[in-house]
């Protein structure tokens, strides 16, 4: 029996959450706490802050390995500067504290693509039926205050690699009268050289286009009480969001699944949960057949990098565990 802490550090709140892995591999949740991120000054402070917590879980001698994930790029699987986050992350000095523990650092949508497999451990919404092809890759894509992308490629074994990708900051595609006027407002109201995706299906994204339609500059949570799933926002907004997913699930072959993450649709289902979405990401002229075939399901749980976090954990325990001799 291993333990396994998986962490999930975000903008305001990070997450910490204790698993087990039995000898047949399963994966079992045992309990999680929450600490506000910004009342803490760097990873030792807010790893401090969870070992003066009250149980099992941050025991510093019951756990085997920790993975802590982060919305960043990763640099040397050590090393991360991190979006909405005032401090930096470095593992190194946790290493050495800890030289018998396995310590990883992940990129928070290489977690989100590891859960994606866990189907029956999170909440999920059919957005598009489809039917998984067995053996082909995976990807899962979020908009939040961003657009975080991740695919995850099988191999001939059975196991998993991620293959992480900044693809929210792609040139975005727009085409069509209305489209091309929201594009020069979009670059004239962001200062922007390009549109990307990150400009476009995100939360700040949600809010320009309400704008643009409106004249009027809301929050994202006030505009999403006030639209309804046939409002002109919902509409354009949903097309796209479904473009996102269509032009990076083309561009993995993401025939085995495509999992839709992020608070914007997690919050807010309707804005994917619609035919708007479903004939935006099915249409290709040569390959809207292959996509329409695609399942494409939206992730409720906000405990989704958690369990990616541990399913990754585990499958690094595993690893040594048989390189070690054992397996």
């Amino acid at each position: 029996m291993n333990n396994i802490i998986a962490v999930d550090i975000g903008g305001t709140n990070s997450r910490f959450a204790h698993f087990t892995l039995d000898d047949t591999g399963r994966l079992s949740f045992i309990g999680k706490l929450q600490l506000k991120t910004v009342e803490t000054s760097s990873l030792d402070d807010l790893v401090g802050k969870v070992r003066q917590e009250e149980g099992p879980m941050v025991s510093s001698g019951k756990w085997d390995a920790a993975v802590f994930a982060v919305p960043g790029a990763v640099e040397g699987n050590t090393r991360a500067k991190l979006a909405n986050v005032a401090w930096a992350v470095d593992i190194s000095g946790l290493r050495q504290r800890f030289p018998d523990k396995k310590i990883f650092l992940i990129n928070d949508f290489v977690a989100q693509a590891y859960a994606c497999p866990l189907e029956d451990k999170t909440e999920q919404k059919i957005v598009q039926e489809g039917h998984r092809e067995e053996g082909a890759a995976m990807a899962v894509i979020g908009a939040g205050t961003g657009l975080g992308h991740c695919a995850l490629a099988t191999d001939d074994l059975g196991g998993f690699t991620a293959v992480p990708s900044e693809a929210g900051h792609a040139c975005f595609p727009f085409y069509g009268k209305t489209e091309s006027a929201y594009q020069d407002y979009l670059l004239k109201a962001t200062g922007a050289a390009y549109p990307y995706g990150d400009l476009v299906v995100s939360g700040p994204g949600l809010s320009h286009l309400h704008a643009f339609l409106t004249g009027r500059k809301l929050a994202p949570r006030e505009i999403v009480q006030e639209i309804v799933p046939d409002s002109e926002t919902t509409a354009l907004f949903a097309r796209f969001y479904a473009r996102a997913c269509r032009n990076y699930t083309l561009t993995v072959l993401a025939t085995g699944g495509l999992f839709i993450a992020g608070g914007v649709a997690m919050k807010n289902p309707f804005l994917v949960v619609n035919d708007h979405f479903r004939k935006e990401f099915n249409n290709s002229e040569h390959f809207g057949a292959m996509l329409g075939k695609v399942p494409v399901r939206l992730i409720l749980s906000e405990d989704s990098g958690l369990w990616g976090a541990a399913n990754y954990g585990a499958i690094r325990l595993k690893e040594d565990h048989k390189d070690s001799g054992h397996g």
